[in-house]
């Protein structure tokens, strides 16, 4: 039987293939803490942390941070990371469908469009966990992909970079009946070796993503249109929803 994209796309080609497309994570740090204060001390949960790029620079800042990701290997770049850093990171081997600390954060983070993996009950139960995880107080920040984009009849996207090792061809192809965007990346290095993946996630809307945060027992108090607080419209390319647990 076929593994599921999300048990083994996480692996060694991931810097290579994802790398371009990710910010510098100490500004996105700084940009996460101006959206959402995030009291001295606080225990923040980094859900799909992969190799601690944003747990890190968290634990550097004082909180208490949790990192829980699926994937072995990434978590393991993370660990070998935090211990030439000196940085106190909590790592955890989960799957996000499974994990649950009653009442144990004070915030939860999903960034980098990784909430949406699965179908919409599982991802329901994602944030069901997120709810009862968190504080009374509490807050989560989801980091996605503009819905209105893809819902609003851009069918998808084909561009081409030039990166440190090769050419990278990324294409994303929106399916309207199922409401999820397929993504698949390729890298011809310059000795003519390719490699690729393929991924897609559940697009929701900012209606659809409302009800889902209600349901799981929270509500949401703002959306951005990136990390840095601008304003969320058609052609941004993020969707950034806060809420909090009341």
């Amino acid at each position: 039987m076929k593994r599921p994209w999300y048990e083994t796309i996480f692996d060694e080609r991931y810097p290579e293939l994802f790398g371009p497309l990710e910010q510098d994570p100490e500004e996105e740090v700084a940009q996460i803490v101006g959206l959402i204060p995030i009291p001295p001390g606080a225990a923040v949960a980094d859900l799909g942390c992969g190799r601690g790029r944003h747990a890190i620079p968290l634990s550097r800042r004082g909180y208490r941070v949790t990192g829980v990701d699926l994937s072995e290997k990434m978590l393991r770049l993370a660990r070998e990371r935090a211990v030439r850093e000196g940085a106190a990171v909590e790592w955890v081997r989960e799957d996000m469908r499974e994990f649950v600390r009653p009442a144990a954060f004070d915030v939860f983070l999903s960034l980098f469009s990784s909430f949406g993996y699965f179908g919409d009950v599982e991802n329901q139960k994602v944030l069901d966990n997120v709810g009862r995880s968190l504080k009374r107080g509490g807050a989560l920040l989801l980091d996605l992909r503009n819905a209105r984009k893809g819902l609003a009849g851009e069918d998808g996207m084909e561009t081409t970079v030039t990166v440190p090792t090769g050419r990278l061809c990324m294409r994303v192809r929106m399916d309207h009946a199922t409401g999820r965007a397929r993504a698949e990346h390729e890298l011809v290095r310059p000795d003519g070796i390719r490699i690729s993946s393929a991924f897609d996630v559940r697009i929701y809307s900012e209606a659809d993503l409302d009800r889902m945060i209600v349901t799981a027992g929270m509500r949401v108090v703002a959306v951005h249109g990136s990390l840095d607080g601008a304003p969320f419209h058609v052609g941004a390319e993020r969707m950034v929803v806060v809420a909090k647990k009341g």
